[in-house]
């Protein structure tokens, strides 16, 4: 009997399935949804659905330069930390230490090769400090134009020199090379040519390239370190500097000296150096955020160096210097004999005629 109640049950829903089945006219057409975006991506893309790199690893790092606060190096650097900061959701802190206040120039490329420092700001010196041999690059009067010293950089000999700064000495150059200002000349008394130079006692840095060729020409240098440039005119252990007119001007070196020379003895230029281990350790995309940041804020320093140097010169006037008209091919011609001693004991990586060859001199 259960049988034929489950056999007549299923019959019944056969028929009733039957009747809800196609009559032979046409249905309307259901609407449709619109077909869905294309899932498929160029090749240089990442798909649309792929997660973004997070930065979850948090890190505070510090900087430290001898400029001066309020220099556009100085900005610049700040530009650094806050970029670092806006590209990795904040994850990167960088501390920003001026005027000597964390390390001197010397000091601080060597804290960087050692580990325990981060970044220093400072010009090709980095490269000189480990690597004499390739001092040619800091010579007074070789470069003459910025244009020159671009292409000497971007030379396979500069090549070299990056690469071992990397593998050798533990600093990475991010953000290339930024235009500072060419490097002029103050003194207590007006210098018309190199015999008014003779005997003066000149306030130098430590790059002993520097102090080569400035003896050689016939001043006497006396390395001092840059937060004590101004005192050390203002009390007489020194009567000159050398340096852009930024410098002067952040220094307000227009209160301890009397006469400005266009010397323009160096196109000088500044760099962001970081330790090269801490870049490898790092991540592909905070690699990324750290190049791109360094890659802006030296653009930003060249740019604010080449719109304010006529205006640091201007400075300088205003606030009582006078401005001395100087013949430097006795300069030229000292600094020249300086260049050659080096090149035969020193600077042995190349010639003076190979140099100029790679910088586009004549």
């Amino acid at each position: 009997m259960k049988k034929l109640v489950s056999l007549l049950t299923l019959l019944a829903l056969l028929l009733s399935l039957a009747g809800c089945g196609d009559n032979g006219a046409k249905q309307p057409d259901e609407p449709k949804d619109p077909p869905a975006p294309s899932t498929v991506q160029p090749d240089d893309k990442e798909p649309a659905d792929a997660p973004a790199e997070s930065f979850d690893t948090k890190y505070t790092w510090s900087l430290s330069t001898t400029y001066a606060t309020g220099s556009p190096m100085v900005d610049g650097y700040f530009t650094f930390a806050q970029l670092l900061s806006d590209y990795t959701d904040g994850a990167i802190d960088l501390q920003v230490f001026p005027d000597g206040t964390l390390y001197g120039e010397t000091d601080a490329i060597m804290a960087v090769k050692g580990g325990e420092l981060e970044f220093t700001g400072s010009g090709p010196i980095a490269i000189t400090t480990h690597m004499e041999e390739y001092g040619f690059i800091t010579a007074p009067f070789m470069i003459t134009s910025w244009d020159q010293m671009e292409q000497l950089w971007s030379s396979e000999l500069i090549g070299k020199a990056l690469d071992a700064m990397e593998t050798s000495y533990n600093t990475k150059n991010v953000g290339g090379l930024s235009y500072r200002g060419f490097r002029n000349t103050s003194c207590s008394k007006p210098v018309t040519n190199v015999d008014d130079f003779q005997g003066v006692l000149l306030r130098m840095n430590t790059n002993a390239v520097m102090n080569a060729v400035f003896n050689g020409i016939g001043a006497v240098c006396v390395p001092i370190s840059l937060n004590e440039l101004y005192s050390s005119l203002q009390n007489g252990a020194v009567q000159a500097s050398e340096g852009p007119w930024e410098q002067m001007v952040t220094y307000n070196l227009y209160e301890v000296q009397d006469y400005i020379m266009e010397t323009r003895h160096l196109a000088d230029s500044t760099c962001i150096w970081m330790d090269n281990a801490l870049y490898d350790s790092l991540p592909a995309h905070y690699q990324a955020a750290v190049d791109r940041a360094a890659q802006e804020a030296a653009a930003s320093i060249q740019e604010n160096c080449t719109a304010q140097e006529a205006d640091y010169l201007k400075t300088m006037q205003d606030k009582g210097c006078e401005l001395v008209e100087c013949d430097i091919s006795g300069f030229i011609a000292n600094a020249e004999t300086a260049w050659n001693d080096l090149f035969a004991s020193t600077w042995t990586v190349t010639t003076l005629d190979e140099v100029r060859s790679m910088a586009g001199i004549a």
